[in-house]
């Protein structure tokens, strides 16, 4: 109790103010809406800043857009069909499989003269097409790939004997192995 009564006696030799609190003398409410102030006004700021950037990136993204410029589609490709089917053995040494293939061959443009090329040359053509499906075994031919690759291998040689144009593709129009 002594040390209750020093307590009070130090307290009136103050004057009788009461002591300085640490919040420079701001009562509690007016420190929680100071803080609130703060979070709201921190809160708008970080929205505007967002929303400033996103416009811009969207600007940005719209004028690269507008930059595309579409491609107009190809012009169709002129096609010689072969008159006759092939029917070739495979290269299978166990089993004996053919295949039996429709092709058509295509070039760009109206090329008269490659496509009178492409007549005197048939019998060169067919025997070119038969060699070479001739060469391959069933499980060559199976995949998609492996057809794209038999296609892009007949054309590569195709166009080595050409001299007034060159073949652009090659269309399997029926390809049957068995």
């Amino acid at each position: 109790m002594a040390a209750d009564e020093d307590d009070l006696k130090d307290d009136e030799a103050g004057d009788g103010k009461p002591e300085p609190k640490l919040g420079g003398g701001r009562s509690k409410i007016v420190t929680i809406l100071l803080w609130v102030a703060g979070a709201v006004v921190a809160v708008l700021m970080t929205v505007l800043i967002s929303y400033l950037v996103a416009k811009k990136v969207k600007t940005e993204a719209f004028k690269e857009e507008q930059n595309i410029v579409i491609a107009p589609a190809p012009l169709p490709l002129s096609n010689y069909h072969f008159p006759d089917e092939f029917r070739v053995n495979t290269a299978d040494t166990a089993e004996s499989h053919y295949i039996q293939v429709s092709i058509t061959l295509a070039y760009e443009g109206e090329n008269k003269n490659l496509e009178t090329e492409l007549n005197a040359r048939q019998s060169q053509m067919k025997h070119i097409i038969n060699i070479i499906l001739g060469g391959k075994t069933m499980d060559q031919l199976v995949t998609p790939l492996q057809k794209i690759n038999l296609a892009e291998e007949i054309k590569s040689q195709i166009n080595m004997i050409l001299r007034d144009g060159k073949i652009v593709d090659v269309y399997f129009d029926q390809i049957v192995i068995s």
